[in-house]
């Protein structure tokens, strides 16, 4: 990182229609309905939680993230009324080949509306000049075309098709490549 983001707090980001921020524990109840609803999760390489207790847990993990150096992961909130409509951010930080993946979900009632490409175009600024990322990947499980066309509409490309490359819910799970570099980021401003 250029900066050790921690020296001014969690960094919040602004967009036209949301605040991106921090994930809180009063945010579980929500973000436990999106993690347990199957149309959300359909191609997460995580398992269903079974209680709440483990979407405690994940949001330690989350923010855990960037005081260890692996990442940031921001709540997505709507401005008008500050609910949490999902989540979005980097993980799996290497900053010593300047990368780290991209990972998000957005709650169904919030599908289709341009929240998730709205909420990316505001991190992957951070990502290029905050982090000083040179390469931004995600990886996307086979067929899970709503978030391919996300990726391909803020400009990243497809690298390739990693067969059977995750291991989720007892089978293999083949994934698509994504990626966007730095320098194509700044040819599309």
């Amino acid at each position: 990182m250029n900066r050790d983001p921690l020296q001014s707090g969690f960094p919040e980001l602004v967009t036209k229609r949301l605040l991106l921020r921090q994930i809180k524990d009063e945010d579980a109840p929500l973000l436990h309905q999106y993690w347990t609803d199957p149309a959300v999760i359909e191609y997460l390489t995580l398992e269903p939680f079974k209680d709440i207790q483990e979407t405690f847990n994940m949001i330690a993990l989350l923010n855990g993230l960037l005081e260890f150096n692996q990442g940031i992961r921001w709540a997505i909130t709507s401005q008008a009324d500050h609910v949490v409509i999902g989540t979005c951010g980097f993980h799996n930080l290497k900053p010593e080949h300047k990368r780290a993946e991209l990972g998000y979900e957005l709650g169904k009632p919030f599908w289709k509306q341009g929240f998730m490409a709205e909420a990316l175009a505001a991190i992957i600024p951070y990502g290029f000049k905050i982090l000083n990322l040179n390469r931004i990947e995600a990886f996307v499980n086979f067929g899970n075309s709503n978030s391919t066309n996300i990726l391909k509409r803020i400009g990243f490309s497809l690298d390739g098709l990693l067969r059977e490359y995750e291991f989720a819910r007892g089978q293999f799970v083949d994934q698509y490549c994504y990626s966007l570099l730095k320098q194509d980021y700044d040819r599309l401003l």
